[in-house]
Formats: structure tokens, C-alpha cells, sequence
């Protein structure tokens, strides 16, 4: 229906129509004639085309789009915007203005690029809760609003963050010091160990420090090993990360105060890189302890005057001292391969006359239930003996020790010396 107004030279003119529930209301201007319109027809041509194409825009847009007056009222919508306050609003289907379902926190920035909040609005159902990134705008006196739909984001991110919690739960347990740095060096996660083996305050691990600078801390607490200088220092650390991310750096530091760690370092996904601090001084001071009593025990062993050998339950030589190399002319301390019961006893058979006691030794180391003690005797082919010991020890290994007789003194031989006679006179 076309409204006329009253004075007939005006040439506005008012189309009225229903669609969709609304009334529409369509504004125009006739031309003086018929034949002389006001606007060129190329110009209306163009102006059509773009306003259909704003129109198809924002009618199939995915995000919300809508425009409000200052005083909070919608005067235009999009299509998406309407269907989300039908839907949440069912009541006030096919009203206008519509529902307005965002309370705009701060006033639209006015700046070129304004800032973009994450809010939250109610949902149909009780506990439903969708969540949107709202960015408003001043212009010509209104504010013009888009909400992009973030409820994937906020659920990743909600995942996300329960994941890293869980992490956090589990790594707060492990004796080890765990520090994970993103792609961009910023520690992302460490655990409470950490802060016990590098007496590095929480407060400074909270700010997420870049990984140069939880490496200067570190030095600067004496808790890594003292470089000659800074600059050497530096390259190290770069070589550090380099190697951590290619997973390759694995480094035992020996600090100041007397304490050894094991550091390593492992490539994350995503370009992230996690050290490993473990505290090995005591595993370090073990190792030594017992290192120390094997060469005293060598030193016992190699002082003694007989020969000793001790083979495994396997039947390898696994202690030997240097009157063994000396009698048999092998060493196996100083063999790259590993000697066993038949190495020996072979290398034993050519320097000694044929006996059947090798091969009694060799069934005896390997036989786990006839453990005793017991002797036997060989002869050197120099003629002199041996006496052999072959005792059991613990844990199924057995020594064998030699006992090299003297050779015997042979006697002197008596001298014919001529009979001394006195001369009669």
C-alpha cells in the first residue's frame, strides 16, 4: 500500500507492507515527471547492487551483528542476532525492537581498533552458558556491536587448563625439577621440586621468566657450574637450548656447594622445550664409595703373592690381580673382550702338563649345587708345581688361586779331591 501526503506537490511518498510479522515502511521520492527521474538510473543502479550486497552480508554473516542508540535500544540487527533472541527469547518473536541481549561492560571504544572482550550470556537451560567475543565501535552516535561465537575457544581453553592442572598435580609428586618453556622461552609449567634443587623462589617463577633469564638466576644462586666468563657462558646456554630442543642435551653439573645434578634437556610439541633437573650426589658419592673400595681391593689383591682369579656364575672373569698375569702371562683387566672359565683354562693347558683339573675347574664353576671347597695340582712345564685352591663365593661366582711351589734345590755334588799323605822319613 502507497501512502500519499497530504500536499500533492510533495513528491515523498510511503510504501506500507507486511513481511515476515513486520511492517515495512518504505520511503521514497517521486520525480517531477515520469520521463525525468531524480537519480541517474547507472548511479541507482550501483547503489542497489552494494546495498544488496551489505544486505547478504550481513543476513548470512555467522557472528552477531547489531547496532544500538545511546540509550541501549537496538535499532538494527542481523539475521543471526535475531534468530539467538528468538531462540533464548521465544516470548518476544517477531517484536521490535528485539530482545537486547548483551549489557555492554565499557563504553565502545573510539579508537581505530578497539578492544575485543570475552562475555558470557545465559543460556535456555539452567546451567547453559555461551560465551561470545564482543567488540563494539562508536560512529555517527550509535554503537555498532559484533559477537563472535567462542564457545569452542573457552572449552579448549577450559581443557586446556585442566590438563595443564592435572600435569601440575602429577609433577608436584616427582623427586625430579621439571621446568617447560614454550616456543617463545617463557617458562610455561614447573613443578615444586624444582624450586627445592634450584632455590629459585616461586615468585620469580610465576612471572614466567624466559629461559636466559632462569638460566642467570641460576648462576647468579651458584646453582650451575661457574663459567670462566660471561661470554663463554652465553654460548653455552645457546648451545643448551639448541641441543635440549633436538632433544640431544644431557649434562652432569658438578656445583659450587658440592652437589651433582643431571640435567636434561627434551623437545615439547610445538616448539616448546622442558629441562629435567635430578639431584645424583648421593648416587654420585655411592658410585665413588664403592669405586674407591674396588681399588683397595685390587691394591689387597694385587699385593698378595699368589695368584687369584674370581669367575661370575656365568663363568667370566671378573677380578684378577697382577701375580695371575705375571704366572700366566695375561692380563684380563686389560682385555677389550670378556675372558671366560675356557679362555683361561686353554691359556692355563699351554704352560702346563696334561691334567684333568681343568676340566674338574670348568665343571665346577658352571655346576650351581656343588659348592665346596677343594684342591688340585698341576706342574708347570718348567717342572715346577702348583698348588691350586678353588673355593665358592657368593652369588655362584668362584675363585681359583695359585700357589706356586718352589722348585726343589738339587744336591751338591760331591768333589774327588786327592788324599793328602805325610812323607816318611
Amino acid at each position: 500500500m502507497t501512502i500519499l501526503p497530504d500536499d500533492p506537490d510533495d513528491p515523498t511518498r510511503i510504501n506500507a507492507e507486511w513481511q515476515d510479522g513486520f511492517a515495512r515502511l518504505s520511503i521514497f521520492e517521486t520525480g517531477p515527471s515520469p520521463e525525468k527521474p531524480l537519480i541517474d538510473p547507472v548511479n541507482l543502479s550501483a547503489l542497489e547492487s552494494e546495498l544488496e550486497t551489505l544486505r547478504n552480508t550481513a543476513r548470512f554473516a555467522p557472528y552477531l551483528v547489531w547496532r544500538e542508540t545511546r540509550d541501549g535500544q537496538i535499532n538494527w540487527a542481523n539475521t543471526a542476532y535475531l534468530d539467538l533472541a528468538t531462540t533464548l527469547h521465544p516470548e518476544n518473536a517477531n517484536s521490535w525492537p528485539p530482545k537486547r541481549l548483551f549489557t555492554l561492560l565499557a563504553e565502545a571504544s573510539s579508537s581505530p581498533q578497539p578492544e575485543m572482550k570475552r562475555v558470557s550470556i545465559k543460556g535456555r537451560k539452567p546451567d547453559e552458558v555461551l560465551w561470545f567475543d564482543l567488540l563494539c565501535k562508536k560512529t555517527n552516535g550509535t554503537t555498532l556491536c559484533f559477537a563472535t561465537p567462542a564457545d569452542a575457544i573457552v572449552q579448549a581453553e577450559t581443557s586446556l587448563k585442566g590438563f595443564v592442572q592435572t600435569l601440575t598435580k602429577t609433577f608436584a609428586h616427582l623427586s625430579i625439577g621439571l621446568a617447560v618453556f614454550d616456543k617463545n622461552r617463557q617458562l610455561a609449567l614447573f613443578n615444586p621440586a624444582l624450586t627445592d634443587l634450584t632455590r629459585l623462589p616461586i615468585d620469580f617463577l610465576s612471572i614466567r621468566p624466559t629461559l636466559f633469564a632462569f638460566l642467570d638466576r641460576l648462576r647468579e644462586n651458584q646453582m650451575m657450574p661457574e663459567p670462566k666468563d660471561y661470554k663463554s657462558w652465553r654460548h653455552q646456554m645457546l648451545a643448551l637450548e639448541e641441543a635440549a630442543a633436538d632433544g640431544t642435551y644431557e649434562e652432569t653439573w658438578t656445583l659450587p656447594g658440592g652437589q651433582t645434578y643431571r640435567v636434561n634437556g627434551r623437545p615439547h610439541p610445538d616448539g616448546a622445550v622442558a629441562l629435567l633437573f635430578e639431584d645424583i650426589s648421593a648416587e654420585i658419592s655411592l658410585t665413588r664409595n664403592f669405586r674407591e673400595e674396588l681399588e683397595v681391593g685390587q691394591a689387597v689383591l694385587d699385593a698378595l703373592d699368589d695368584a687369584v682369579v674370581v669367575f661370575s656364575q656365568t663363568g667370566m672373569i671378573t677380578i684378577s690381580n697382577a701375580a695371575y698375569a705375571s704366572l700366566w702371562g695375561v692380563d684380563p683387566g686389560t682385555s677389550f673382550a670378556e675372558m671366560s672359565i675356557t679362555d683361561a683354562t686353554r691359556s692355563w693347558q699351554d704352560i702346563c702338563d696334561p691334567t684333568p683339573l681343568w676340566g674338574h675347574l670348568r665343571d665346577f664353576v658352571g655346576d650351581p649345587d656343588d659348592r665346596r671347597n677343594w684342591f688340585g695340582d698341576a706342574t708347570l712345564d718348567d717342572g715346577r708345581q702348583l698348588e691350586c685352591q678353588i673355593s665358592p663365593l657368593a652369588g655362584g661366582a668362584t675363585m681359583v688361586k695359585f700357589h706356586v711351589k718352589p722348585a726343589p734345590k738339587k744336591p751338591a755334588k760331591k768333589r774327588n779331591t786327592p788324599r793328602k799323605t805325610s812323607a816318611k822319613t
